[in-house]
C-alpha cells in the first residue's frame, strides 16, 4: 500500500464512520491487534475528532467491558466476530459496531460496508473529511488508553493530539530516520510505545511491515528491517538463543568461544572508556583521563583480535537472525536487563534503551546512537524536563536517589473520570510523578534504580498489579502471606510464608516442625507450588503473563519487629525486597 493509498483508505473509512453517525468527541472502542486496519481505523477516528479507546483483542471480556463502559464509548470497532462477545454488557449501550475481518454478525457492520458508505459519501461531498480535519485542534482529546491501576481496575490515560505529536516532532531529533528504510512492527499497536513509533515511521516516510509473534523470526530474515522497536523480552529471546546455542556445543568448542566473548567484552569496555562513556558510582560519567586512556587504548589493541573472532563466530550470526541490516533498535516498555543490553551492543546492534510511560505519550528519555552509555536510559528528549524529588517533593539534584518526575508537552491531561489518581500523578506545575525511583547523572542522563509504586513491569512490557494475585494466593489455607516479585523478568515469582498448622496437617508433619524446617521440606515446597499453580491458572481467568513461574518458601514470617510489616500489619514491600534481594536474584537465575 502506498502512502497515497493509505491516505485514501483513511478518508474512505472516516467518511463511512461519518455516515454511521460518528461525531466529534464520540468515544469509540477499538479492540484489535496490530495491522493496517488498526492504523486506518485509528487515524480515521482522529480525522473526525473522535476519541478512540483501544484494547488488545486478547484482553479478557471483563477488562474490555470495563474499558468501554468506564470510557463511555458510544460505538466500537473490533477485529473479528469473536471479539463482539468481548464487549459484554457494554454492547447494549453502543450505537454501532464495525467488524474488521470476516463476516459481520447480526447488528454489526463489516469493514467493507463502511468503506462502501465512505466512497459514496465522498462522491457527493469530496471535502467532508478535509473540512473536519481542519477543525481538529492540538488540545483536543485524541485517545484514552487504559493502563493498570492500584485498585486492580485499569486507569484511562487521556492523551491529546498535542501529547502524541510531541513524539513525532521530538524523536527524529534523537533517533535518525531515513526515508524508505524498512520498519518491522510486531508489538500491539494499542500499546503507547508501538503506537508512537508507528506515527513517527509514517511521518518520516519509512516502509512499515507488520509481523506477529508466530512469524517474527522468519520476517526478520524476509524483510531485513533497518529499524526495529521492541520490548526487552524480544531482545532477551535473541540473546538466550545465542547463548543457549553456545552452551550446547562440546566443551572443546564451548571453552574457546567463551574465552573470545570474554575478550570481546573487555574490548568494548575499553572502547567505551576511550569514548568517555563510562558510568561510575553515583551516576557519575567520566572520561578515562591520561593514564586511564592509556590503559583503555592498550585494552582496545590487545582485545581487538578476540573481538573480531567473536564477531565472526557469534555476533555475525545474531545480526543475520535480525536480517543483517538493523541500523537502529529501540528498547522500551519495560526494564532492559544489563547483560542483554551489553551483549547486543557488543554484537554491533546499536540498542537504544528508552524510558517512558503511557502517561507521557510515552517517551521521556532515550539513549542516542552517538552517546550510547550503558546503564542509563539516556537524556530527556527535546522539550522535556526531568527532576528527582524526595518524599516531600523537593528537588534533590544530581547524583541523589529519589522519585523521577517529568514535564513537557507529552504529559497527559489526567486519568479519565479519576480525579484522585490524577491529582496523585500530577502534583502541579505540569509535573508527572512517574512513581519510579532513579537519579540524574552529572551529564543529565536518567538512571532507574527502582520503583516507588507496586506495579510489576515484566520484560515483555506487561503490567501486573500484585495485590489481587497475592490476595488470591492467601485464600489457600496453607499460605499465610505472599509477595509477588519479577520486575524486569520474563515471568512472575512469589515469596511465600506458609501457614504452619495447615501445612503440618496437609503433609502431614510433626506438630513441632518450625518455619525453617517447613521451608526446607521438599514435600512442603511441592505442595505449596501446586497450590500456586491451582489458584493462579488459566481456568481461573489469569492470563499467561500473570501465572507464576518461580516459587520460594521463606524460612521466617513477616513481622513488625524486623520492619517487614507496618504497625497495622501491612506488608512493607520495598523492605521485604531489600531484605531478600539476593534470594530474589537467585530465584530468577535458576
Amino acid at each position: 500500500m502506498t502512502y497515497g493509498e493509505l491516505a485514501d483508505a483513511i478518508d474512505e473509512f472516516a467518511a463511512g464512520l461519518l455516515d454511521l453517525g460518528c461525531a466529534p468527541k464520540d468515544h469509540v472502542g477499538l479492540v484489535a491487534e496490530n495491522g493496517d486496519q488498526w492504523l486506518i481505523a485509528d487515524l480515521a477516528l482522529m480525522s473526525l475528532a473522535a476519541v478512540d479507546v483501544p484494547r488488545g483483542g486478547d484482553a479478557p471480556t471483563d477488562e474490555v467491558e470495563f474499558c468501554l463502559t468506564h470510557g463511555r464509548c458510544k460505538a466500537a470497532i473490533v477485529e473479528k466476530a469473536a471479539h463482539v462477545d468481548k464487549l459484554g454488557s457494554a454492547r447494549a449501550k453502543l450505537d454501532w459496531v464495525v467488524v474488521m475481518k470476516g463476516d459481520a454478525p447480526d447488528g454489526t457492520v463489516s469493514w467493507d460496508e463502511v468503506l462502501e458508505k465512505g466512497r459514496a459519501r465522498l462522491a457527493t461531498d469530496p471535502e467532508c473529511i478535509a473540512q473536519r480535519v481542519e477543525r481538529v485542534v492540538a488540545s483536543d482529546l485524541a485517545t484514552i488508553i487504559y493502563t493498570s491501576g492500584t485498585t486492580g481496575n485499569p486507569k484511562g490515560v487521556m492523551l491529546t493530539h498535542a501529547n502524541i505529536l510531541h513524539n513525532v516532532v521530538a524523536l527524529p531529533e534523537v533517533v535518525e530516520f531515513r526515508e524508505h528504510e524498512r520498519f518491522l512492527s510486531f508489538l500491539p499497536s494499542w500499546h503507547s510505545f508501538e503506537r508512537a513509533v508507528e506515527y513517527i515511521v509514517l511521518d518520516q516516510g519509512l516502509e512499515l511491515y507488520y509481523s506477529s509473534k508466530w512469524t517474527l523470526k522468519d520476517d526478520f530474515k524476509k524483510i531485513s528491517p533497518q529499524f526495529v522497536a521492541g520490548v526487552p523480552r524480544v531482545w532477551e529471546t535473541f540473546y538466550t538463543a545465542v547463548v543457549g546455542g553456545i552452551e550446547k556445543k562440546p566443551p572443546v568448542v564451548r571453552g574457546p568461544i567463551k574465552a573470545l566473548l570474554g575478550g570481546s567484552e573487555r574490548f568494548t569496555r575499553a572502547r567505551a572508556a576511550l569514548r568517555g562513556w563510562r558510568l561510575g558510582d553515583g551516576g557519575h560519567i567520566r572520561s578515562a583521563g591520561p593514564w586511564g586512556g592509556l590503559i583503555a587504548a592498550l585494552g582496545w589493541v590487545v582485545f581487538g583480535i578476540p573481538h573480531l573472532l567473536a564477531d565472526a563466530l557469534v555476533y555475525r550470526k545474531l545480526r543475520h537472525a535480525l536480517g543483517g541490516e538493523v541500523g537502529a533498535a529501540v528498547s522500551g516498555g519495560g526494564p532492559l536487563p544489563a547483560h542483554v543490553d551489553e551483549f547486543l551492543n557488543r554484537a554491533g546492534i546499536p540498542l537504544l534503551n528508552g524510558y517512558g510511560l503511557t502517561e507521557s505519550s510515552p517517551v521521556i528519555s532515550v539513549r542516542r546512537a552517538n552517546r550510547n552509555i550503558l546503564g542509563t536510559i539516556g537524556r530527556p528528549v527535546p522539550m522535556t524536563e526531568v527532576r528527582i524529588v524526595d518524599d516531600d517533593g523537593n528537588d534533590v539534584g544530581v547524583g541523589a536517589r529519589g522519585v523521577i518526575q517529568a514535564r513537557g508537552p507529552q504529559i497527559m491531561l489526567g486519568y479519565y473520570e479519576n480525579p484522585t489518581a490524577s491529582s496523585t500523578a500530577l502534583p502541579g506545575d505540569g509535573w508527572l510523578d512517574t512513581g519510579d525511583v532513579g537519579m540524574l547523572s552529572n551529564q543529565g542522563d536518567v538512571l532507574i534504580t527502582g520503583r516507588a509504586k507496586d506495579t510489576i513491569v515484566l520484560s515483555g512490557g506487561e503490567n501486573v498489579e500484585p495485590e489481587p494475585i497475592e490476595t488470591a494466593l492467601c485464600s489457600s489455607p496453607v499460605i499465610a502471606e505472599a509477595l509477588l516479585v519479577g520486575h524486569g523478568q520474563k515471568t512472575l515469582g512469589v515469596l511465600l510464608v506458609p501457614e504452619p498448622d495447615a501445612v503440618r496437617a496437609a503433609i502431614p508433619l510433626d506438630k513441632k516442625t518450625d518455619y525453617p524446617e517447613l521451608a526446607a521440606n521438599e514435600d512442603v515446597r511441592t505442595h505449596l507450588k501446586s497450590e500456586v499453580g491451582r489458584l493462579i491458572s488459566r481456568q481461573r481467568g489469569y492470563r499467561n503473563f500473570e501465572r507464576i513461574g518461580q516459587v520460594h518458601v521463606l524460612a521466617a514470617p513477616f513481622s513488625i519487629d524486623d520492619g517487614t510489616l507496618t504497625a497495622t500489619m501491612k506488608k512493607r514491600r520495598h523492605i521485604i525486597e531489600r531484605k531478600h534481594a539476593d534470594l530474589i536474584t537467585a530465584l530468577f537465575d535458576d
